[in-house]
């Protein structure tokens, strides 16, 4: 929390509540960006229980469904990051073909000091993965979901999805 008020445990715009989720306006730099916070105030969605994160995840849906309704945007992008705002909570933004960042993730002014500047040009380092890193990082990542369902008595299908993708 950045600027030392939490903006989901003192909600302003709150358009609607459930149990679990406050649903509010988002910040305007997209045309109906809304936001839905996990109500209890919770910094990272591990600390959720199972029950709360499928409550929560049904108010996304349910969230989105409205906002597909009210705005017809072509797409809709989703983000939970964490980074300005330390409460779990989900943007929504509506995405038309006219934004001038159309099939990209959406441009979002950055927070300096609390206010909003553009975002600074950086350089990312695409360096690919070896294979060796990849076959280890595979194994390890297999290994972890094995103890951590057997744990859990769950079975969670991996795919070749995330596999064939890393």
């Amino acid at each position: 929390m950045i600027s030392g008020k939490c903006k989901f445990c003192h909600p302003e715009d709150v358009l609607f509540e459930t149990s679990t989720s406050i649903i509010k306006a988002g910040s305007g730099h997209h045309h109906g960006h809304l936001q839905v916070g996990f109500k209890r105030h919770v910094e990272d969605i591990t600390e959720l229980t199972d029950k709360e994160f499928i409550s929560f995840c049904t108010d996304l849906l349910k969230t989105a469904r409205v906002v597909k309704k009210v705005f017809s945007p072509d797409k809709i992008n989703y983000q939970l990051l964490g980074n300005w705002e330390q409460h779990v909570h989900w943007q929504i933004y509506p995405r038309y073909k006219s934004d001038p960042d159309f099939g990209q993730p959406p441009i979002i002014p950055w927070k300096v000091m609390g206010k909003r500047v553009p975002a600074p040009r950086i350089e990312l380092d695409l360096r690919p993965m070896s294979e060796d890193e990849r076959r280890n990082l595979v194994e390890r990542l297999k290994s972890e979901f094995e103890h951590k369902m057997l744990r859990e008595r769950r079975e969670v299908p991996l795919g070749n999805f995330l596999l064939a993708n890393l």
